[in-house]
């Protein structure tokens, strides 16, 4: 008996567990059947990505390795370099972009202005200089926007004549007599 309990708390878990996720997710199902087909579909679809994904990536293996057989010795050397010096160049040009990257996040630091990943990544460009100006360009529209707003803020209504003198307020002098010890 202790056992079924055990067995039924388990499976109440995981039944809040998935509730959570769904409502975490924005999705509801009636049912776990329906529950099972949606994920079905979504494993499906993930397979099916992965799977095409490979098969492409085994083909242009061996259409690599085709076009490297029929090639001579001297050709084959020449493709191989040809190879390294482009993956050479494209790590070269990741190394640069993260560079660029690290001093953007230091120069807008030094700015005062936010350095999440997510701005650095608008600012970024392929030279430091470009990526300077944006900097320079995004510190000027913010303290635009900035300026605009403090000056909104800071407008003052001219009093009217009438809010001058508060409803009911008795004046200096009467308040003075009122309020006299010694009379």
């Amino acid at each position: 008996m202790e056992n079924k309990d055990s067995q039924t708390e388990v499976v109440e878990e995981q039944n809040e567990d998935k509730q959570a996720e769904t409502k975490k997710n924005g999705i509801s199902f009636e049912s776990q059947s329906e529950l099972d087909s949606f994920m079905d579909k979504k494993v499906s679809k993930a397979i099916e990505t992965a799977r095409s994904k490979w098969e492409e990536e085994a083909k242009e293996r061996e259409d690599k390795a085709k076009k490297l057989a029929r090639m001579t010795e001297a050709d084959r050397i020449k493709a191989e370099q040809a190879d390294r010096d482009k993956e050479l160049s494209k790590r070269e040009q990741e190394l640069k972009r993260l560079e660029y990257s690290i001093q953007a996040k230091s120069t807008l630091a030094e700015a005062g202005l936010p350095n999440e990943d997510e701005l650095v990544s608008l600012i970024l460009s392929d030279d430091v200089e470009t990526t300077n100006n944006n900097i320079n360009y995004l510190k000027k529209v913010i303290a635009d926007s900035v300026n605009k707003r403090v000056d909104e803020l800071s407008k003052q209504k001219t009093p009217n004549a009438s809010s001058t003198k508060l409803s009911g307020a008795v004046s200096i002098a009467e308040l003075a007599q009122k309020n006299r010890v010694i009379k």
